[in-house]
């Protein structure tokens, strides 16, 4: 799967004619792009571990987000299959484990 036309929808969502279009109707936006079926359904459902998958990068991922009003730790802990606190739990946790290494360096 080429991720070119998947990567151009989400980059012109930056123009806010374009983020409006597809907050309006975001079927209607996704035909604009010559996406094939899963293409479509990655940007529409979202699915942000897929999109990532497909070659989409973390940049263009932020664009979707922030139209949507997704904020990145939330989008982050849907690609672990989490839900926004238990990521949030998992990064407290990592920091606490990764403090031993840190004071190591002192």
């Amino acid at each position: 799967m080429s991720s070119y036309d998947l990567s151009r929808a989400l980059y012109d969502l930056r123009e806010p004619p374009k983020r409006e279009a597809f907050l309006a109707d975001q079927e209607a936006y996704a035909h604009r792009y010559s996406l094939n079926g899963k293409e479509r359904e990655l940007l529409l459902k979202p699915d942000w571990r897929g999109l990532a998958e497909a070659g989409v990068s973390i940049y263009l991922l932020t664009k979707l987000a922030a139209a949507l009003k997704v904020d990145f730790v939330e989008m982050e802990a849907a690609m672990r299959d989490m839900n926004k606190q238990e990521f949030v739990r998992f990064l407290g946790e990592q920091a606490e484990r990764n403090k031993r290494y840190a004071m190591l360096l002192e």
